[in-house]
């Protein structure tokens, strides 16, 4: 049987029967550490790019609230403020990054998830 020691913070357990009373990780074949190793690969890639998408959110709300100070310096309305920026490049550029990176974080999720199930499908057999 082989046993590798769970590093990760961000594995979330679908099945407690992986895990044995002293916190290490058992496996009954290659093959289902292979699955579980590729799962946990594929997470960490589906955080990596939910971080880039909150980064490109946090991009775009900055950029709306300097532009609305700016305007209300002039005496302008918020709401053409909001009309501008939304016709920027870098609004364009934060809206089309968050989309970009949701979408692989959310690809990466399912193929993790789908790792997941193979290992514990394997375990099973």
């Amino acid at each position: 049987m082989v046993s590798t020691v769970v590093n990760n913070p961000h594995t979330v357990n679908p099945d407690r029967r992986f895990f044995e009373e002293d916190g290490v990780l058992t496996f009954t074949n290659a093959a289902e550490q292979a699955a579980w190793t590729l799962a946990e690969a594929l997470s960490e890639k589906a955080f990596a790019a939910m971080k880039q998408a909150e980064e490109a959110a946090e991009a775009f709300q900055s950029g709306k609230a300097a532009m609305r100070r700016q305007f209300k310096s002039r005496g302008m309305s918020l709401v053409d403020a909001d009309i501008r920026w939304s016709g920027t490049s870098q609004a364009r550029k934060a809206i089309s990054d968050n989309e970009w990176y949701m979408a692989q974080a959310a690809m990466y999720n399912e193929a993790a998830a789908v790792q997941y199930a193979k290992a514990l499908y394997l375990k099973k057999t």
